[in-house]
């Protein structure tokens, strides 16, 4: 990470995010609000595939998923714009660090998803009880993205190290 960060600097990437005086607060907002997209579906999806809210259908949950990937589409772009407009601060951060692992176990999470639930809860109660499979997958997507949460909340705060 440290090798990607002093590539960045001096980059015309580099140079637009530091230079233009307006732009890292307009991505805070935009990231803030694809954080909301993508905690705000996931927590209903999360939740009923933990078992709970059995009164909302489960495959009604998942037409949600695309304000997921809308969410999660723009805390990557604005994410990578800001590890690009001071990567030095980024690469040392502990918790960017862990954030990233967090990110890395979010994902891997749901390939999980997809491979082992994805196919098989169309035949499901789509008012009953979820398998104990669906809610281990349904706990770590939840306790993983609290992580991120918190983690890039803190990373002005917690410092390199």
């Amino acid at each position: 990470m440290d090798a990607l960060a002093q590539a960045l600097l001096g980059t015309p990437l580099n140079n637009w995010v530091t230079s233009i005086y307006w732009l890292w607060p307009l991505m805070e907002i935009i990231h803030f609000i694809g954080l909301s997209l993508l905690l705000g579906a996931l927590i209903i999806i999360d939740l009923r595939l933990a078992g709970f809210f059995r009164q909302i259908s489960i495959a009604a949950t998942h037409k949600l998923l695309p304000w997921v990937f809308v969410g999660f589409g723009m805390n990557l772009i604005t994410g990578c714009l800001f590890f690009a407009g001071d990567p030095l601060r980024y690469a040392a951060n502990i918790g960017f660090k862990i954030k990233m692992i967090l990110v890395l176990v979010a994902g891997l999470n749901a390939l999980w998803y997809y491979w082992k639930i994805d196919k098989e809860m169309h035949s499901w109660d789509p008012h009953g009880d979820t398998p104990a499979l669906a809610k281990t997958i349904a706990f770590i997507s939840l306790i993983s993205w609290t992580g991120v949460l918190l983690l890039g909340r803190l990373i002005p705060y917690i410092g390199t190290g």
